[in-house]
C-alpha cells in the first residue's frame, strides 16, 4: 500500500490539472486553393533543379568563340590634306597665314595646305584606288563639281546627307548647294564663300562714275587710254567676265526660264552682233597694251595709267590694304549685271578613306562657323556662304555695299558657250593689235 502511495499521489495532481485546462476539441482544416498553385510551383522549381548541372556547363561552353565580338575604337586622323584649285594669291596668303593655324589650334587637325589646278586635280583623281585617295578635302570652283561629276568622279552629298554633322551648313543658302552655273549638283559642296565682281575706280580722276554699262562705253571717249581690261586669254576669270558682264547689257543670253540660248542661235540675232561690234571698240579704248594679268592692271593704276575697271571686288580691296592698289579707289555698281567671282565650295571626295571623313565634315563645319565667316568678310572682304548678314560688324558696309543691295546686280555666268567663245576668238577679235 505504501509502494502505491506516490503514484496515487501523482494521479491526483494530474486530475486536478486537467480539472483547471479546457477541453480541446478537434478540428478539421480544409486546404485552401492557393496552396494547391504553390504546390504546382514547388513543383516546377522541382524539375528546374532536376536538370542536370553538367548539361547547363555543357550549352555554356559550346557558345562559338567568334561570335564574340569586341569592339576597339579606331582613332581618327589628325592630319588632312587640302587641295585648293580657286584661290588666287590673296587667299592663298589666307589660307596659309590665317585659317590652317586656326584649324590646328582649335581642332587639333593639321592641314597640309596645296595648291594645284582642277584639271590636274581631276586627273589625279581618275587614278586614284577605291578607298585610297590623298585629296581629302578640296577647295574648289564652282564649275569644278559638275565637271568632276560629268567625268565620273564621286563626291559626297553634304546637303542634306551630311548636316546632322555638318549643321553649320543649314546656314548656307540652299539654291547655292542646289546648282552652280545653271547645272544641279545635288549638295556636292558646301559654299564657303560668294565673290562678286564690281566697278573699280580711281576717286583722284574720276568724280561721277558710270551706273551702267551703257554709260560706260556712252562715256568711252573721257576715258580714253585709262580703262582698266586683261587679255582674253589671261588665267585669270577677268579673261571672259569683263566681256560676258558687258554683253550682256545689250544682248540677254538665257530665256525667261534662265536657260541658256544656243550660241549659234545667239549669233543670228541682230542684238548680238550690234553687242559684239560694240565690245570690239570698247577695248579699242583700253589702255594699250592690255595687261597679261590683273597685277600688271593694278600696276597701272598705281602708276596712275589706269583709272576706271571692272574687277574681283575682294582682291581690288584687298590689294588696297596691302598697298599695291591706291588707297583712293573705290567700288560701285552698274546696273545691268556684273558678273559673279569665283565663288569657292568645299567639296569631299567619296574615294578618300573612309577614317578621314568625319574629320573633313569637322573642318567643314568649322570654316562655316559664324567666328570663321565673319574673319572671312572683314579680313579679305569677300562675302560669307552663309547669311548671317545680321552679326557681320557694321563697319564692313562702310567699305563694300550689303549683300542685300549686290545681290540683284549679280549676273551669274549662265551661257557657258559664250563664255568659251569670247577665250576661245577673244584674243585675237578683240585685242588691238
Amino acid at each position: 500500500m505504501k509502494r502505491w502511495m506516490p503514484v496515487v499521489a501523482v494521479l491526483a495532481v494530474s486530475a486536478l490539472i486537467l480539472t483547471a485546462c479546457p477541453a480541446v476539441t478537434p478540428q478539421v482544416i480544409e486546404v485552401p486553393k492557393e496552396v494547391v498553385v504553390e504546390k504546382k510551383v514547388i513543383e516546377t522549381v522541382e524539375v528546374v533543379k532536376e536538370v542536370p548541372i553538367e548539361k547547363i556547363v555543357k550549352e555554356t561552353v559550346e557558345v562559338p568563340v567568334e561570335k564574340v565580338v569586341v569592339a576597339t575604337p579606331v582613332p581618327l586622323p589628325t592630319e588632312i590634306t587640302l587641295v585648293d584649285t580657286n584661290s588666287g594669291a590673296n587667299f592663298q596668303w589666307y589660307w596659309q597665314n590665317q585659317v590652317v593655324p586656326a584649324i590646328q589650334e582649335q581642332l587639333g587637325v593639321k592641314v597640309n595646305y596645296v595648291v594645284s589646278k582642277e584639271a590636274e586635280l581631276l586627273e589625279r583623281m581618275k587614278a586614284w584606288q577605291p578607298g585610297q585617295g590623298d585629296a581629302h578635302l578640296l577647295f574648289t570652283k564652282p564649275e569644278t563639281i559638275p565637271n568632276a561629276l560629268a567625268a565620273g568622279l564621286e563626291l559626297e552629298t553634304l546637303y542634306p546627307d551630311k548636316a546632322d554633322v555638318i549643321p553649320n551648313i543649314e546656314k548656307c543658302p540652299k539654291s547655292y548647294l542646289e546648282s552652280v552655273l545653271g547645272v544641279p549638283i545635288g549638295g556636292k559642296g558646301a559654299l564657303y564663300w560668294r565673290s562678286q565682281y564690281a566697278l573699280i575706280y580711281n576717286s583722284e580722276y574720276i568724280k561721277d562714275p558710270p551706273t551702267s554699262w551703257k554709260e560706260f562705253y556712252e562715256r568711252r571717249e573721257e576715258w580714253k587710254g585709262h580703262i582698266g581690261l586683261v587679255r582674253p586669254d589671261a588665267k585669270s576669270g577677268a579673261s571672259y567676265r569683263i566681256p560676258y558682264s558687258f554683253l550682256n547689257a545689250f544682248v540677254k543670253m538665257t530665256d525667261e526660264e534662265g536657260k541658256a540660248i544656243p550660241l549659234a542661235e545667239l549669233q543670228a540675232t541682230p542684238e548680238w552682233q550690234d553687242a559684239w561690234a560694240k565690245l570690239v571698240d570698247f577695248y579699242s579704248y583700253a589702255k594699250l597694251p592690255i595687261p597679261a594679268e590683273p597685277p600688271n592692271m593694278f600696276e597701272d593704276f598705281n602708276a596712275g595709267d589706269t583709272w576706271i575697271s571692272f574687277y574681283a571686288l575682294d582682291y581690288s580691296l584687298w590689294s588696297r590694304h596691302q598697298g599695291t592698289m591706291p588707297p583712293i579707289i573705290k567700288s560701285s555698281f552698274l546696273e545691268e549685271g556684273m558678273a559673279a567671282g569665283s565663288d569657292g565650295y568645299l567639296v569631299v571626295p567619296a574615294g578618300i578613306p573612309e577614317e578621314y571623313k568625319p574629320v573633313v565634315y569637322k573642318v567643314i563645319n568649322f570654316l562655316l562657323s559664324d567666328d570663321q565667316q565673319i574673319r572671312l568678310i572683314t579680313t579679305m572682304w569677300q562675302y560669307t556662304g552663309t547669311d548671317i548678314w545680321d552679326k557681320i560688324p557694321g563697319v564692313v558696309w562702310d567699305t563694300i555695299p550689303p549683300w542685300e543691295k549686290m545681290e540683284p546686280a549679280r549676273l551669274v555666268i549662265a551661257n557657258k558657250e559664250v563664255a568659251d567663245y569670247i577665250k576661245e576668238v577673244g584674243p585675237e577679235a578683240l585685242v588691238p593689235k
